[in-house]
């Protein structure tokens, strides 16, 4: 089981980013699409989740240590976490999980 701690954006549509709100007229039946207007803090938002994206959450000295560890055997599971955990990660995905009608 991989356990990855990257944050990934929703993907982002086509917006067109504007301070306030707007008051959006229609161009008239089957003339224009939705359109969709951001405020400035919205559009910060983005921004900021796409450079959360980019950030490597893993860290480096830990991923060493475990490395160092198994090459020279002293590397140790405790089985109870591992358990523990496992335990945890059902419990979560049978939560997530779409109920039966």
């Amino acid at each position: 089981m991989k356990i990855d701690k990257r944050i990934t954006p929703p993907a982002a549509a086509k917006v067109s980013a504007a301070k306030g709100k707007t008051t959006g007229k229609a161009s008239g039946p089957g003339g224009g699409g939705d359109s969709l207007t951001l405020t400035e803090s919205s559009t910060r938002i983005r921004a900021l989740e796409s450079q959360l994206a980019s950030v490597d959450v893993t860290d480096t000295g830990k991923v060493e240590s475990v490395k160092a560890a198994l090459a020279d055997g002293s590397f140790t599971v405790d089985a109870e976490v591992v358990a523990d955990r496992l335990i945890d990660h059902t419990k979560e995905s049978l939560r997530k999980r779409p109920r039966k009608k």
